[in-house]
């Protein structure tokens, strides 16, 4: 364990640290950065500063005049001013604790004067860790460095009492778990399967955004694993079926974050059931739509099998523009044969499929002297419907086509 990696950042807040230090108080770097640097991950540069000082807020506006290029004032009663110097964007925090009350959705804030008191009131040992500025000295009262080596996923105090703060942290929880491969503590997972219900107080947005974070891992599994094994799985999903069969689904549809939740969901009934699930958990409208799309066009798949070309081809254009991510659900529910090498192949041959028909409303209304109307859609239709049975279709063939179509019509006696 090292935080060598943290001496460029150290230098570039040198600074404004010093001007802390000036003024008898104490700064801290916190955050991603002191954790992601301690566990030997690269720290790339877009980044935030996240400092944490014992100054009241009032005093840090002061402090940051003549340094911060611009400052925002938006968080001061939470105790946090934003700054900008140059491309680097810098948030200070005054020590302080956060608790929700029973039933309430915002927490109350409270300032402290010592850093323990404050990196007590994190989530995690591991992102309760802070270095001081600009001498560089770690501070870990829990034992956050011995967790990251341990690979462990502790609270800093009692987990019921951390979730009882902000009942977020238990999603955050799986995160964490997933993200930087960790075992959750045995009293953690206590803690989650007793107070899944207090993510009642918690707004969906956020909710939503963490499932969100989770989805886009690279192996998202195992944070699901935690979920579900604590009940907190169903709650922020809806029903999943079988725990075991939506994580193998789950490991096996790949990277695409629609792909994993719709693989998830794929066992919570039928399509009616799976809206519902979504509605209940306030699901953003383009989510529901993406999700739905993808498991009608799956399951399709496997309940009315493509044997021909033109199935295939039809079943592609049902699918549109969540085709990869449907073939991928499908693979997990079922026996799909050949379909992706049979889609991969069909997209190679004809890469118009998708694309424009040959011809347009106008066209077809100067080609069979039509004027806007019914006729114009059924024609419109009927060349569709011989492209996906004969395949890509010339201009000359769209032609004689339509216009026998349209002979055979006039040419059939009045019933």
């Amino acid at each position: 364990m090292s935080i060598d990696s943290l001496i460029p950042i150290r230098e570039e807040a040198r600074e404004l640290a010093e001007r802390f230090v000036a003024r008898g108080h104490r700064i801290y770097l916190v955050g991603g950065v002191v954790r992601d640097a301690i566990a030997g991950l690269p720290l790339g540069s877009a980044f935030d500063l996240d400092l944490t000082t014992d100054a009241q807020p009032g005093v840090v506006k002061s402090i940051l005049e003549g340094w911060a290029d611009t400052l925002w004032t938006q968080g001061e009663r939470f105790g946090t001013v934003g700054a900008r110097r140059g491309d680097r964007r810098v948030e200070i925090t005054t020590h302080r604790t956060e608790r929700y009350r029973p039933g309430s959705r915002k927490p109350d804030v409270i300032f402290a004067d010592a850093i323990r008191v404050d990196l007590s009131r994190r989530d995690f040992t591991i992102n309760s860790m802070a270095v001081e500025l600009p001498s560089g000295g770690l501070v870990d009262p829990f034992d956050g460095a011995g967790d990251l080596v341990a690979r462990r996923l502790r609270t800093p105090l009692d987990p019921a009492e951390t979730f009882s703060d902000d009942p977020l942290r238990m999603l955050r929880a799986a995160r964490f778990l997933a993200q930087l491969d960790l075992t959750a503590a045995p009293s953690l997972m206590v803690a989650m399967a007793t107070m899944a219900d207090r993510l009642d107080i918690v707004a969906h947005e956020r909710i939503r955004d963490e499932l969100d974070r989770l989805l886009a891992l690279p192996n998202p599994g195992p944070g699901f694993g935690l979920l579900l094994e604590t009940g907190l799985g169903e709650r922020v999903l809806g029903p999943v079926g079988d725990r075991a069969a939506a994580l193998s689904r789950l490991s096996r549809v790949g990277d695409d974050p629609m792909a994993r939740l719709a693989a998830l969901m794929a066992g919570g009934g039928s399509l009616d059931q799976v809206r519902a699930a979504l509605v209940e958990r306030r699901a953003t409208n383009s989510t529901r739509r993406r999700v739905l799309a993808v498991l009608a066009a799956a399951r399709g798949a496997l309940d009315r099998p493509p044997r021909t070309l033109a199935e295939l081809r039809r079943w592609v254009i049902g699918a549109g523009s969540h085709l990869d991510q449907a073939v991928a659900v499908a693979s997990t529910l079922g026996d799909v044969g050949t379909l992706a090498t049979d889609v991969a192949a069909l997209r190679e041959a004809e890469p118009d499929l998708g694309g424009p028909p040959v011809l347009d409303g106008g066209e077809i209304m100067t080609l069979l002297g039509l004027d806007p109307g019914p006729e114009v859609g059924a024609a419109v239709e009927e060349l569709r419907r011989h492209r996906l049975d004969s395949g890509p279709l010339t201009l000359e063939e769209a032609h004689a086509h339509l216009l026998s179509w349209q002979l055979q019509k006039t040419s059939k006696p009045n019933t």
